[in-house]
C-alpha cells in the first residue's frame, strides 16, 4: 500500500513501525497527539490525531489507504479502555468512513478471554472485537515475547528476572514483527485473521535473560546467575516507590509466571514463514550495539 497511517508512532512499538514500513517502501503518516513535540525519520508525515477524540480521526486519515495500531494506555484502568477499547471502536469507524482498505492490530497474546485477567489485557479484547464488527477488513498480531523487552531484565549489569518464570517462551524479535505487519498489508489472504505471534526457540525466560547479559555486559553468565524477585515484592516496590508506573509490566508478567507463552504460531509461521532472526543472531546482534556505544 502507498500510504499507512501509523497510530502510536511515538510509543515503544510504534518507532520500530515507522522504520521498518518506511524502509519497506510505505508513505508512512504518523498520528500523534501533539505534532510540535514529536520527532521522526526525515520522509514521515505527522499529523495530528488522538483515538480518544474521535473527531480528529477523520481529516487524519484522509487518503490512507492501511492504518497500523500500536495501542497502548498504560496501566490505569479507565486510561486503557478509553485508548485501547474506544479508542479501537473510533478508529474503526473512522477508517470505514475514509475508505481505508487494511487495519493492523498489533495486540498482545493475553488478549483473550482465557487469559485476560486484567483491566488493560480486557480492554484489548473488547477493541479487537470492535475491528471484527467493522467492515474494514482487519489483521490481528497477538504477540508473545519480544527480545528487545529483555533490557528491562538488567539491574545495572545484573540480571533480574521478576516472578520465577518457570515456563516457556518463543522471543521474536520486533523488527521481524513490524516485517510482518508490513507484508500483512499486501496479503488479502491475511483479512480478518487473528495470528498468535513468537519465534520458533523455545526457552525459559532465565534461559533468555543469561543469553543477553552474556552479550551485553561481556561476562558469561550463566540461567543459575540468574535472581528472582518475587512478584508480590515488586508490587509493594511499585506502589510505594514506583507511583504505580510498573502495574501493567507487573501484571504481564505475573500472567506469564502463571501460563508462560500461550501462542500458537501454526497459522502465523504458514502465512508469514518463520521469522528470519534466530535468537543467537539477534543476541550478537546486542553485543555488537553495546561495544559500538
Amino acid at each position: 500500500m502507498s500510504r499507512v497511517a501509523i497510530l502510536g508512532a511515538t510509543g515503544y512499538l510504534g518507532g520500530y513501525a515507522v522504520r521498518r514500513f518506511m524502509s519497506d517502501g510505505h508513505d508512512v503518516r504518523a498520528i500523534v497527539r501533539s505534532p510540535g513535540t514529536a520527532s521522526f525519520p526525515e520522509g514521515v508525515e505527522v499529523v495530528r490525531g488522538d483515538v480518544t477524540d474521535p473527531a480528529t480521526l477523520p481529516p487524519a486519515l484522509e487518503r490512507v489507504e492501511g492504518v497500523l495500531m500500536c495501542l497502548n494506555g498504560g496501566g490505569d484502568p479507565a486510561r486503557a479502555r478509553s485508548v485501547e477499547e474506544q479508542g479501537g471502536a473510533n478508529v474503526a469507524a473512522a477508517a470505514g468512513n475514509a475508505g481505508v482498505q487494511r487495519i493492523v492490530l498489533i495486540s498482545g497474546m493475553f488478549a483473550q478471554p482465557a487469559y485476560a485477567a486484567y483491566p488493560w489485557e480486557q480492554a484489548k479484547v473488547r477493541g479487537e472485537q470492535h475491528l471484527n464488527d467493522s467492515p474494514v477488513p482487519s489483521t490481528v498480531f497477538r504477540v508473545g515475547f519480544v527480545n528487545e523487552t529483555l533490557s528491562r531484565f538488567l539491574r545495572g549489569n545484573r540480571p533480574v528476572l521478576i516472578g520465577r518464570q518457570p515456563h516457556l517462551v518463543r522471543p521474536i524479535a520486533v523488527d521481524d514483527i513490524m516485517s510482518a505487519a508490513s507484508r500483512a498489508f499486501g496479503m488479502p489472504e491475511t483479512a480478518n485473521r487473528v495470528y498468535d505471534v513468537g519465534g520458533d526457540e523455545p526457552m525459559t525466560m532465565r534461559e533468555a535473560v543469561a543469553a543477553y547479559a552474556s552479550a551485553v555486559t561481556g561476562r558469561r553468565i550463566s540461567p543459575a546467575a540468574v535472581r528472582s524477585v518475587p512478584i508480590w515484592l515488586m508490587r509493594g516496590v511499585n506502589r510505594l516507590f514506583a507511583k504505580g508506573e510498573m502495574t501493567r509490566a507487573l501484571g504481564i508478567l505475573s500472567t506469564m509466571n502463571r501460563h508462560g507463552d500461550v501462542t500458537d504460531t501454526a497459522a502465523w509461521f504458514q502465512d508469514f514463514g518463520k521469522p528470519p532472526t534466530p535468537f543467537a543472531q539477534w543476541v550478537a546482534q546486542q553485543s555488537r550495539i553495546e561495544e559500538s556505544s
